[in-house]
């Protein structure tokens, strides 16, 4: 048993080698810390800048009184321009037109591009007031993870992010796209 003790207090009592150990315990767990934050970061200045992006969209959109495809495909290269440096993969922007009539019924007028026809119309009721015109703007993309991918599945690395925002028209009764797809 005094072997047992004595071995026991060796081993506390030696400072040599101690500085080894504690590297080879906490850094692994400081790097993983630091990757982890890194990641965070720019996950969240990605979100703040595809926020910005379905805002200005938005608000744009609602400023007219008539538009077309050709102003609405403009958005795109403004999405490309505000999210650099990141890499965007699969970017969509879609934005549709809603009529609410006297009845808070709602219609869909247009939409743009052709694909965003199947988009489930889901108006705040905060903003349906009768006789009201509202603009809703989606932006997503997926966020592809920088630092942690060769960390996790193949399947985890890619973040999709959508963000929608609605405005009601500011000029007029309605807004017009001439071109647009109709329902």
């Amino acid at each position: 048993m005094k072997f047992y003790k004595n071995y026991i207090w060796r081993f506390f009592c030696r400072k040599n080698g101690v500085a080894a150990i504690e590297m080879a315990l906490i850094f692994p767990v400081l790097l993983i810390i630091y990757i982890g934050v890194y990641e965070i970061t720019l996950m969240y200045s990605f979100s703040k800048r595809l926020t910005r992006v379905a805002s200005y969209v938005g608000d744009m959109v609602a400023q007219e009184a008539i538009i077309n495809q050709k102003f609405l495909r403009s958005f795109n290269n403004f999405l490309d321009a505000t999210m650099l440096p990141y890499r965007l993969q699969k970017r969509t922007i879609a934005i549709t037109g809603y009529w609410i009539d006297e009845k808070n019924q709602v219609k869909r007028m247009w939409y743009w591009p052709a694909d965003s026809g199947s988009i489930k119309d889901d108006i705040p009721k905060s903003i349906m007031d009768p006789s009201t015109f509202i603009v809703r703007a989606s932006v997503s993309t997926k966020y592809h993870m920088v630092l942690a991918t060769p960390l996790l599945p193949f399947s985890m690395s890619d973040i999709n992010m959508n963000k929608v925002y609605y405005y009601r028209q500011r000029l007029g009764d309605k807004i017009e796209c001439k071109d647009c797809f109709k329902p």
